[in-house]
């Protein structure tokens, strides 16, 4: 999936924009004056670490629904009363 930016908010966040492009691999278009003129893509794909590791970026929000039913303060004082 890609993402369309302007060129001077490209050349602002280019260091940010390198990352996006290297770390998370997503593509960039860059367009002037509402044309597309460039596109910062990842060269290659990176080599196959995710065996045995976690990446902690697609983990935002992860188990939120399991909270949702349970009221936190009462499940803490619950845990700690277990614990004294």
């Amino acid at each position: 999936m890609s993402e369309s930016i302007s060129a001077v908010e490209a050349r602002q966040k280019l260091g940010e924009l390198l990352n996006r492009v290297a770390l998370l691999r997503k593509e960039i278009i860059i367009e002037r004056a509402g044309k597309k003129i460039a596109r910062l893509s990842p060269i290659e794909d990176p080599p196959d670490r995710s065996k045995g590791r976690l990446d902690f970026r697609k983990s935002a929000g992860l188990g939120k629904e399991i909270w949702g039913a349970i009221d936190v303060d009462a499940y803490i004082k619950q845990e700690r009363d277990e614990w004294a």
